[in-house]
């Protein structure tokens, strides 16, 4: 069942992707506000780094210790990104028995089984998945 979700969530999230024109992706709501850009390079570091990273245990328990926000992605290259992630965590997932999302690991400051946080990073997908359909749609309305 969770990788049925996850397919569900990252096919929404490429499409959402693959819809999005050069024309939407530096735009904002406000000046304050993150960008589309901004939204989809985090959603792609979620889907690219931060799940794989949880399933594997590879992560800092310190922290994110990775800088992929801070460099530069054009839109070819996060969804080429987000390609990648999609086939890699459902490949991860399918690996993964009822006991090994069980499993307690310390992240977020204590133990957790594994799924808590597989749980909470697929549902952030969705989240920006949602930031980013509502500024494409507010955006093409205000026009």
């Amino acid at each position: 069942m969770l990788k049925d979700f996850a397919e569900y969530i990252f096919s929404r999230v490429t499409q959402t992707a693959e819809e999005i024109t050069p024309d939407e992706l530096d735009w904002k709501l406000v000046e304050e506000a993150n960008s589309i850009h901004w939204i989809l390079t985090h959603l792609t570091k979620i889907a690219y780094l931060l799940i794989p990273q949880v399933i594997t245990e590879t992560y800092n328990t310190a922290g994110w210790d990775d800088h992929y926000e801070e460099e530069p992605h054009s839109l070819a290259e996060l969804r080429s990104d987000l390609k990648a992630a999609h086939k890699n965590v459902l490949s991860l997932l399918g690996g993964l028995s009822e006991d090994d999302l069980n499993r307690e690991i310390m992240i977020w400051g204590k133990m957790r089984p594994l799924k808590e946080p597989v749980f909470a990073l697929l549902g952030e997908l969705m989240h920006h998945n949602g930031q980013i359909a509502m500024l494409r749609g507010i955006k093409k309305r205000s026009l």
